[in-house]
């Protein structure tokens, strides 16, 4: 018998505290305060620094580097921003330079460069990035 009245104590609470989070939810919450109470200027007259900068992009100019000798190689030519995001891809011949100016978002410092099997990253300086397609592989595989 006590076990019935402990279980049905618990379930009285149970539907009490359900009942009141579902009234204390229903009041009316405001949605948004005041903003800037110290200041009563209108919208109109607001100027933001003269240090803020409004661009969200800025204009990147991709340099290539192609190889000297005459080499009949094209693959297709891919640029990410460090997080991975394609903004350009194209063919290429590996004997041609390229170059190209982008509008990247200004957040954006390294651009990786993948061509076949070439994958290489550098950061932007100056609004400019280069690459080319030599392979450093190290000294490792040379003999003294």
């Amino acid at each position: 018998m006590k076990n019935s009245e402990n279980f049905t104590g618990i379930r009285l609470i149970i539907f009490l505290g359900l009942s009141m989070g579902i009234l204390v939810s229903c009041v009316d919450q405001p949605i948004e305060g005041p903003v800037g109470t110290g200041n009563s200027q209108d919208i109109e007259h607001l100027q933001a620094t003269s240090f803020f900068d409004w661009k969200t992009t800025e204009q990147v100019t991709v340099l290539v580097k192609g190889l000297s000798a005459d080499i009949d190689i094209s693959r297709t030519l891919t640029f990410e921003t460090e997080n991975g995001n394609e903004f350009y891809a194209g063919v290429q011949q590996m004997g041609a330079d390229f170059e190209m100016t982008f509008d990247l978002p200004a957040n954006v410092k390294e651009v990786t460069m993948i061509y076949g099997a070439i994958e290489k990253k550098e950061e932007i300086t100056n609004k400019q990035v280069s690459f080319d397609f030599i392979i450093d592989r190290g000294n490792d595989d040379i003999e003294p």
